[in-house]
């Protein structure tokens, strides 16, 4: 009985020590991920949004984010927030998933499936710019890619619901004061016999 005891005892031993092995080199595969727009966000001036031929540009105007060409609709703030708070914070891979340019339509980065993003500072420059495309195995996260160069790299969030260029997700029609009904008299109708 000794003798199994031992055995069994340095059997469990190397399976220890061959578990520790290989959960420490298979740390070194866990994938970090890299900020991508690595700027200060305050100095935000401009967002440029586009998908296909459609666009939208949001502006800070007089202290107010206004919509380009949109007069007539206010900015969401809760939008704004959403983009300040996700979208400027994403993060990608730090190993790139693909640098061949035929594989864009695979991760809807070409032209007909992407969105690019483009942000600027108060004088025009551009502070951080980015193709997105929908991951569509996975809708925690998207794809991107720089302006750049063609390396395809997968992001630890899903910000594309951020990134529309539907004018109505960004602005609402002012809300107008309306008279209070309940104070207003009727005539009354008089019927006449």
């Amino acid at each position: 009985m000794d003798n199994k005891i031992k055995i069994s005892a340095a059997v469990l031993i190397v399976l220890a020590c061959f578990y520790m092995y290989d959960r420490s080199t298979q740390n070194q595969y866990h994938d970090n991920f890299i900020k991508i727009f690595n700027f200060d966000h305050s100095k935000i001036n401009k967002i440029i949004i586009t998908k296909n031929n459609d666009g939208i540009e949001l502006e800070i105007v007089d202290t107010m984010w206004k919509i380009n060409g949109h007069d007539s609709l206010d900015v969401k703030q809760n939008s704004i927030d959403k983009f300040f708070d996700t979208t400027v914070n994403v993060k990608r891979s730090s190993i790139s998933i693909s640098e061949n340019a035929k594989d864009l339509s695979i991760y809807s980065l070409d032209d007909s499936s992407s969105v690019q993003l483009i942000v600027l500072n108060a004088t025009g420059d551009t502070l951080g710019k980015g193709i997105f495309g929908i991951n569509k195995n996975n809708y925690l996260s998207n794809y991107y890619k720089s302006f750049e160069n063609n390396k395809i790299y997968k992001t630890d969030s899903n910000i594309l619901s951020f990134l529309t260029v539907n004018s109505r997700y960004w602005g609402e029609t002012p809300k107008t004061d309306v008279a209070d009904s309940t104070n207003i008299e009727l005539p009354i109708p008089t019927t006449n016999q």
